[in-house]
């Protein structure tokens, strides 16, 4: 008897069914891998916008980066070093510096070696740390990789600024000017750098031409009405600092420029106002209370002056023009061995200071130490071309040493510097 063999279809049904569900199977994975590229991608995008967009990277969103980046891994995309990178520059927006250095570090090692970017992210946190060495060293390195990265040039023109040479930063921002002409920051900078290099005609047209391009930058207002400030323009100034406060009313820096405008218009009442606001808001910015200390000492509070400028060097002891100014405030005081150390601080920590060497002159001649005191006064006056100062007390030094014809030369000299100096004149004629 023949046996019936079965039907083959429903093993074929399965073998098609086995097929279409691996097909459908494939066709998800392939969808889910491409959302997941997706998902990166625009990750990237996040945390590497255009320059033009996003210049700076204190403009970059970290946290809308870190959260693609998370989103993106969660997809099944491998966005480790990404990840890392947005989570140091979130740190650093953060101002937690130790745990952007840690994060950076991983990011680094995900990568496997420096790319021009993480050295721009490693300058910032150095600088934020106060390493400008370091933050220097990462930067040349990110340039020498890539002569044209715009961040990395940006970051050389804020530590040139901060060294103080103009130069260096003029030259750094010249090469960004083709990619954003229009950013107010971009002439902002110009500004500070043309200030630095002495040519203040410029700077002011640049801090004018910031504050043109974008009336809401605060900083451009408050350089601008220093520039006019610096120009005797007193009205002129004030509606900058104005300005500011009225896009940014918590900004120290505009809060202290009024003041010094409303002490240059001889309201002291309304000065004292707006320097406290200052100090209120950054109270560990000196600026402020030097300020303070100096309408002390114009109201003649000599006892508050000193406590003033202490404070302030308490905040910033690295400052040589507030050392100059408690050294000054002493001699007034009586105080001139003290006085004599505030000098001799201050000439330790800008030995170039003309003004430091003037006080310190001064301060010995008073004490008797006379040949110390013309050394010192000779010193200031090479340093310092335009100052009469140092002339005028290296003339009443030579006249308290019976030296008519020293004491002579130095009266003209500090009339070739101030003709119209009235004390200079008539001693000068006292002598003839």
């Amino acid at each position: 008897m023949t046996r019936l063999r079965r039907p083959a279809r429903p093993v074929l049904v399965v073998l098609v069914a086995s097929a279409l569900a691996g097909g459908v199977a494939l066709v998800t994975f392939q969808q889910r891998a491409a959302e997941a590229e997706a998902k990166l991608a625009a990750a990237e995008r996040a945390l590497h916008p255009a320059f033009a967009d996003a210049p700076e990277l204190w403009d970059v969103d970290a946290e809308a980066a870190l959260a693609a980046f998370e989103a993106a891994e969660a997809s099944g995309a491998e966005g480790g070093v990404g990840r890392a990178e947005a989570q140091a520059l979130a740190y650093l927006q953060a101002g937690e510096l130790v745990f952007a250095e840690e994060a950076l570090d991983e990011a680094r090692r995900a990568q496997g070696h420096w790319t021009p970017g993480l050295r721009v992210l490693a300058a910032e946190i150095a600088r934020a740390g106060l390493q400008s060495d370091a933050a220097r060293e990462h930067v040349a390195r990110a340039l020498a990789t890539d002569p044209e990265h715009p961040r990395a040039l940006l970051a050389k023109a804020d530590l040139a600024l901060d060294a103080r040479d103009g130069r260096a930063a003029a030259t750094a921002l010249a090469r960004l000017a083709e990619e954003v002409p229009a950013w107010a920051p971009l002439h902002d900078r110009r500004g500070l750098a043309l200030e630095l290099m002495g040519e203040h005609a410029a700077a002011r047209e640049a801090f004018e031409r910031a504050v043109e391009l974008d009336p809401r930058w605060a900083s451009g207002w408050i350089n601008l009405g220093r520039a006019r400030r610096r120009a005797g323009e007193t009205v002129a100034a004030r509606e900058a600092f104005d300005a500011a406060l009225g896009v940014a009313p918590e900004n120290a820096d505009g809060w202290l420029g009024r003041g010094l405008c409303d002490l240059d218009a001889g309201d002291g009442a309304a000065a004292r106002e707006a320097f406290e606001r200052a100090r209120e808001l950054a109270p560990h910015d000196a600026q402020a209370q030097v300020a303070l200390a100096d309408l002390a000492a114009a109201e003649g509070d000599g006892a508050a002056a000193i406590a003033g400028y202490r404070a302030a060097l308490a905040e910033n002891g690295r400052d040589a023009g507030v050392w100059v100014k408690l050294g000054n405030a002493l001699v007034r005081a009586g105080q001139g061995a003290e006085a004599e150390e505030a000098y001799r601080s201050a000439i330790a920590r800008a030995p170039q200071l003309a003004a430091a060497h003037n006080g310190l002159g001064a301060a010995l001649m008073r004490r008797g130490a006379v040949e110390h005191a013309s050394t010192a006064l000779e010193r200031a006056a090479r340093l310092d071309p335009v100052d009469p100062h140092p002339w005028m007390n290296l003339a009443l030094l030579h006249e308290g040493r019976g030296d008519t014809e020293a004491a002579r030369r130095a009266w003209e000299a500090a009339l070739e510097r101030q003709p119209d100096q009235a004390l200079a004149r008539a001693r000068l004629a006292a002598l003839r």
